[in-house]
């Protein structure tokens, strides 16, 4: 993870005493921050930070974190805002003097200036690790050609909450009526002429495998043995979802040996090969409409396909269906999201 602050540089030039107190007073927000959510502090480099964690959700968690703090400290300084931009990749590195080194760290330092001002950029093998694991919504910024880094790599952000609700310029304001009162807001149920608009983006991947598994305590360190052994480089699944008593993996066959030799068979509740994986991206017009995980199920069972299993994280859904139904399920998403 690497974080850069917002402005620091202009600001070093206006008033370098200014610059240099909200340094530190970054870094006594931050640092906390950091330790709480397993986070290892290679270095600090006058107004960033380069950080090292265990998993991708780990650090993901940290930046919403991070984020959500600077946030709380600036709504009470509006003399000063200290804003931060964050950046996160997951991929090998090399331990040497105690810095970082690798493609990994020069990924996740080229994502850092993409991020909104305030915001968050991921990788896409930041995204595929924790989709399914955390409540902000993910959006896609595209394929970013990065500097030094020879293959496309898709960006997503991470849509904070607080970022919708903040104030619009006056231009903006302009030939707009804002209306406050204590009417409760509901969401738009899904109407007809939204129904073509459901699904931005849709992937398929066969040769899918599922693991139902007992949620003992040993389970989440072994699974995380198990992410490190998968290549996300080459965009293999690992989707982990927890359900109370039982933890549920979806993987690429050919990552099923590797399962088998990380977890013990008296973990092991059940595998069920043969699956097919279709990824939905919901578009904006359907995120916080009631209705559009029903009108994808709805669409398939009246077709005959029965769906296995069915994940959501806004805004994207996981489903998982038999491969041979596969290519049929495929072309009836396709047919709804073009109705």
């Amino acid at each position: 993870m690497f974080t850069d602050m917002v402005g620091y540089t202009a600001l070093g030039q206006r008033n370098e005493s200014l610059s240099l107190a909200l340094v530190e007073e970054q870094r006594r927000i931050i640092r906390p921050l950091l330790a709480r959510q397993h986070g290892r502090e290679v270095k600090t480099a006058g107004d960033s930070f380069l950080v090292e964690f265990g998993s991708a959700l780990d650090a993901t968690n940290c930046a919403i974190e991070i984020q959500k703090a600077l946030h709380e400290h600036n709504r009470e300084t509006r003399d000063q805002q200290l804003l931060i931009r964050i950046g996160i990749h997951v991929g090998d590195v090399v331990h040497k003097e105690n810095d970082l080194y690798g493609d990994a760290v020069n990924v996740a330092s080229r994502i850092e200036p993409l991020a909104d001002s305030g915001g968050i950029c991921i990788s896409e093998q930041v995204y595929d690790q924790v989709r399914n694991k955390i409540r902000m919504p993910l959006e896609k910024a595209g394929p970013a050609d990065l500097k030094g880094v020879s293959i496309p790599i898709d960006i997503y952000k991470i849509r904070l909450p607080w970022a919708r609700t903040k104030a619009t310029s006056q231009g903006e304001l302009e030939g707009h009526v804002i209306s406050v009162g204590t009417k409760e807001t509901r969401s738009k149920p899904l109407v007809r002429q939204t129904i073509g608009k459901i699904i931005q983006k849709m992937t398929m991947k066969d040769r899918i495998v599922v693991a139902k598994l007992t949620n003992d305590p040993a389970i989440p360190a072994l699974l995380a043995r198990l992410s490190e052994e998968v290549d996300y480089g080459r965009s293999e699944t690992f989707h982990v979802v927890s359900a109370g008593e039982t933890v549920t993996v979806v993987i690429d066959s050919k990552n099923l040996d590797k399962l088998k030799r990380i977890i013990p068979t008296r973990s092991v509740l059940g595998i069920y090969q043969d699956l097919a994986e279709i990824t939905v991206t919901l578009s904006e017009e359907v995120i916080f409409s009631p209705g559009g995980v029903a009108t994808i199920s709805g669409e398939l069972a009246r077709n005959g396909v029965s769906i296995f299993e069915f994940f959501t994280s806004t805004p994207t859904g996981i489903i998982l269906v038999s491969e041979k139904l596969a290519l049929r399920s495929y072309q009836l998403l396709q047919r709804l999201s073009s109705s």
